[in-house]
């Protein structure tokens, strides 16, 4: 087993975001373990500035509470026939093999 170190953020939905890809020769399955810094141990780039901003802070959005299936309907319907029209005709059956490199399903 291999360890890399890496740093990233956690949004309000809990969903982590690397700050860089990883650097790994074979894409697959990991094992996360998430440690978390306290107000006193940021890292330097978490690090706030000593001066304040001028900039208004934001609040943060609420949780979206509408089903899973509207706010995918809402998202699909952004995208343009054109965009939907280049997706891989067997993408449901092969998703394994666009994403991870599996080998294709036969038809």
């Amino acid at each position: 087993m291999q360890a890399i170190e890496a740093t990233g953020t956690i949004d309000a939905y809990g969903q982590l975001a690397l700050d860089q890809p990883l650097q790994v020769a074979h894409p697959g399955r990991v094992r996360i373990i998430v440690l978390l810094t306290d107000s006193s141990n940021q890292l330097p780039e978490q690090t706030q500035p000593d001066a304040p901003s001028s900039q208004p802070v934001q609040e943060s959005q609420p949780l979206d509470s509408r089903p899973i299936w509207e706010r995918v309907a809402d998202i699909s319907a952004q995208v343009s026939p054109e965009e939907w029209a280049k997706l891989p005709k067997d993408l449901s059956k092969n998703v394994d093999h666009y994403l991870y490199g599996s080998p294709k399903q036969d038809e």
